[in-house]
C-alpha cells in the first residue's frame, strides 16, 4: 500500500508541474524574446529579466518525466502512448489499445 501511494503522490507532482508549465510557457518566450531585445532601454529590460526570475522554477520543462499515465511507472515509459511496457504489453494483449495486436507470423 505504501508504494500505491508514493506513486500516486509522484504521478500528482507531476501532473501539477506540467499544468504550470502550460500556463507559464508563453509568458516565459515572451519575456525572453523581450529580454533580448537591445533596442529597449536597459531599465525596461532589467525589469522583464525580474519578472521573468519570479516565475516559479518548478514550471521548467527539465522537470518534467515521462511517466505512464495509467500505473505513474517513471521507467521504461514509450513516448507516444504515454503506457510503461508492463502496461502497454498487457493492454495490447488483451486488445484494449486499437492498432496493437500481439505479434504472431
Amino acid at each position: 500500500m505504501h508504494k500505491t501511494n508514493r506513486k500516486l503522490q509522484w504521478k500528482l507532482l507531476d501532473d501539477y508541474r506540467r499544468k504550470i508549465f502550460l500556463k507559464n510557457e508563453i509568458k516565459k518566450k515572451v519575456l525572453k524574446s523581450l529580454s533580448s531585445n537591445s533596442h529597449l532601454p536597459l531599465v525596461y529590460r532589467y525589469l522583464i529579466f525580474w519578472n521573468k526570475n519570479q516565475i516559479a522554477k518548478i514550471s521548467s520543462f527539465t522537470l518534467h518525466q515521462n511517466r505512464c499515465t495509467r500505473t505513474g511507472r517513471n521507467s521504461s515509459t514509450l513516448k507516444n502512448p504515454k503506457y510503461s511496457r508492463f502496461f502497454f504489453r498487457t493492454e495490447s494483449y488483451k486488445g484494449n489499445l486499437p492498432g496493437f495486436s500481439r505479434a504472431s507470423w
